[in-house]
């Protein structure tokens, strides 16, 4: 949902005042696109296992030149670094990276998503700690009062929070407060 994924592109049909260059739209291909009263959603491979999605409104010609509508909005420059992505990939130059994460984010949500998993699944915060950080590590200090469980337990309720919703905050750019 673009609404939610500000990753997400939105194609209309390209007003005739904008024509002009070559148009790269049929690149984008479609073969996979879901319909919807909204238009076809569908994925755009950028490769390396990187993909944007992309709704086509309806009305907008599939074999038609295409525009990429942006709101101007608080998510408009989420909206643009997607945009930089898929010219670049159409452009065949070398896709940047997604900047809405740090490395070390992406991290921590991997260890939260594997946390809440174990949990469900019946596993203790030390069963989870061994997983996520070694043995070695939690056999080091007592667990009762081991900072690895504290930090256990914070993965869990964190991700708990992610499941209930908080999870759209990935999805947007980090803005300075």
């Amino acid at each position: 949902m673009p609404g939610h994924d500000t990753g997400a592109l939105v194609l209309a049909a390209t007003p005739p005042i904008l024509s002009g260059g070559l148009d790269l739209s049929a690149a984008l291909g479609s073969a996979e696109a879901r319909a919807s009263g909204d238009g076809e959603y569908f994925r755009f491979d950028l490769g390396g296992g990187r993909y944007l999605n992309l709704v086509r409104l309806s009305g907008a010609d599939a074999g038609g030149p295409l525009s990429i509508v942006i709101p101007i909005d608080t998510d408009g420059l989420d909206r643009a670094d997607a945009v930089q992505r898929l010219f670049s990939r159409l452009l065949r130059r070398r896709v940047p990276d997604d900047r809405r994460l740090t490395r070390q984010q992406r991290r921590r949500a991997r260890h939260m998503l594997q946390a809440v998993d174990g949990r469900m699944n019946g596993a203790t915060y030390r069963e989870i700690a061994g997983v996520i950080y070694g043995q070695a590590r939690i056999a080091d200090e007592p667990w009762k009062t081991s900072a690895l469980r504290d930090a256990v337990m914070d993965l869990v309720k964190d991700a708990f929070s992610m499941i209930e919703g908080g999870y759209l905050s990935l999805l947007r750019r980090r803005r300075r407060k």
